[in-house]
């Protein structure tokens, strides 16, 4: 079984860092949608992981040392 969920990001400069989050914490990326007028946009990321999988955590600390650099 799957979970889902859906994140809505204001201005499309935060869209990465979200997405990088989602993604340390074993979520993957299932669709972008972005809704609004020429004035207001927001940006829908939905975001989909096996129920119960989370990333293990030497995982999260390879990845934060590849990011240090």
């Amino acid at each position: 079984m799957k979970e889902w969920k859906c994140v809505q990001v204001g201005h499309h400069r935060g869209i990465a860092e979200v997405i990088e989050k989602y993604q340390e914490e074993g979520w993957k990326l299932h669709i972008y949608q972005a809704a609004g007028t020429p004035n207001l946009i927001n940006h829908y990321l939905l975001f989909e992981r096996e129920k119960g999988k989370k990333t293990p955590t030497s995982i999260k600390a390879a990845a934060a040392a590849a990011a240090a650099g």
